[in-house]
């Protein structure tokens, strides 16, 4: 039964270091805050009020896990709620968590997705540890009235949240699949798509590293998983054009994907990754965040960025090809790369798919790691340029693409035009002008145009 009256209750769980090492006075254990938070809540929530409890934003997993248990066994056992069933939780803390990324949470959402999952009252919070002791914020909002309560502690690191803090990669990666595996009923075939460096297409070495290892952990989960082979991925990055899923893929078998991104920090890498259904509605099923630490990072010899590439150098790149990212497109016009996740390793070959819903002209440029320029199609009389409205034309279709050293990452730029022209240049330098320099126009006394429309993609190529 959903009441009309939505009251959603937020426990905001904030950490934020005190100075120095020493404790103060009244902090608390964790066990003994979570105790308190819990106690100060239930004598204070209507009695019979159905309690949806989301896990918790926090550093680890094996942290957000034990907060998640211990608030939960607390609520429950005064007696005092209905608890909806952590089926419904997960889901909604799987869209939470999607619409944080898009910055789309406001108390509209909150109270829809209440109603949605039959709660009143939903829980849920966020941790982060920055020293020895700790700043713990339970927070309490009525979204109805619009008013908030609090209530703070002080909260010293023990032994017991050490451990919390302290798990290792293979245990968040594997805490992050078991999320997934609960969120679908049936074994499901997923594809593992592109994990990226914050809101960019780069990917690198732990990139590689992270779909290696979801895929182990999923292979674990026989029941619930069954891993696309890679013609099937292949397939499945054609026929959605990117993970742009709009419609379900006649055909796929390819039933979910999973997608993700990291960011740095000074304590090492965040890392989001989502499962998400490839049917129309694009469900988020199930949505986790991590942190992989510096010691970590550096012990497996992982980078966030492409090989011997630095933060000037790999910003400098995005800001020269971002005008080909197809934002002033005419008309529909999409490029396509052979491999979901953007990786390739030495000796691979690489072929696309390029998608025009209008008749047009186009030119293929590669951008190396170094920045260097070439026109790769077309380059000879025997390459056919034109492509009708509606088609998708495979590149290469008379050459091969092998993927080779210098390792890094590389850019594929697509530039269309509505009338024919010819290449007087083959090769250059990453520039804001590289589309446009050395066209030469047919049946027009300009020597070059701009593009009706462009698309790019960008992919790494790692030592095998």
């Amino acid at each position: 039964m959903i009441l009309g009256r939505i009251t959603v209750i937020v426990f905001a769980f904030i950490l934020l270091s005190c100075a120095g090492t020493s404790h103060s006075s009244d902090s608390l254990t964790l066990d003994t805050a979570i105790t308190e938070a819990a106690s100060h809540f239930i004598q204070r929530l209507p009695q019979g009020a159905r309690l949806a409890l989301i896990p918790f934003n926090t550093p680890t997993g094996r942290l957000s896990d034990y907060l998640f248990e211990e608030i939960w066994s607390r609520l429950e056992d005064s007696g005092k709620f209905i608890m909806v069933d952590r089926r419904n939780m997960e889901r909604i803390d799987a869209e939470l968590n999607h619409q944080y990324r898009t910055g789309n949470v406001g108390d509209n959402l909150m109270v829809s997705m209440g109603r949605q999952y039959g709660a009143e009252i939903l829980v849920h919070g966020q941790m982060s540890s920055l020293g020895n002791e700790y700043r713990m914020t339970v927070y309490a909002t009525d979204v109805e009235k619009a008013s908030s309560s609090q209530r703070a502690f002080n909260v010293r690191s023990d032994n017991r949240l050490s451990s919390l803090m302290n798990a290792s990669a293979e245990d968040e990666i594997e805490r992050a699949v078991l999320e997934m595996a609960r969120s679908v009923n049936q074994r499901t075939t997923i594809a593992i798509g592109r994990i990226s460096y914050r809101d960019t297409q780069t990917v690198s070495g732990f990139s590689s590293w992270l779909k290696d290892s979801i895929i182990a952990s999923a292979q674990s989960q026989r029941d619930k998983f069954q891993i696309a082979t890679e013609t099937e991925s292949s397939d499945f990055a054609v026929a959605s054009r990117g993970l742009y899923v709009e419609t379900p893929i006649t055909g796929s078998p390819v039933q979910a994907v999973v997608i993700g991104s990291y960011s740095p920090l000074d304590s090492g890498a965040e890392v989001s990754v989502q499962l998400i259904s490839t049917s129309g509605s694009r469900m988020v099923l199930a949505s986790s965040r991590f942190v992989i630490s510096s010691s970590e990072l550096q012990r497996r010899r992982l980078s966030l960025l492409p090989e011997q590439v630095t933060l000037t150098q790999f910003e400098t790149k995005q800001h020269a090809v971002d005008p080909y990212a197809g934002k002033n497109n005419r008309w529909t016009f999409t490029v396509t790369p052979d491999v979901l996740d953007g990786i390739y390793k030495d000796g691979d070959y690489m072929s696309m798919r390029i998608f025009s819903e209008r008749d047009c002209y186009f030119r293929v440029i590669h951008v190396d790691v170094n920045g260097n320029t070439q026109i790769i199609y077309p380059r000879s009389q025997n390459d056919n340029n034109f492509i009708r409205a509606g088609q998708t034309r495979r590149i290469p279709d008379n050459t091969r693409y092998r993927m080779g050293s210098p390792f890094g990452e590389e850019f594929i730029l697509v530039a269309a035009y509505d009338r024919p022209f010819t290449n007087n240049q083959q090769s250059g330098t990453l520039s804001a002008d590289a589309i446009t320099r050395g066209l030469t126009v047919e049946d027009d006394t300009r020597s070059a145009m701009s593009p009706s429309v462009t698309a790019k993609f960008s992919y790494t190529v790692l030592p095998r």
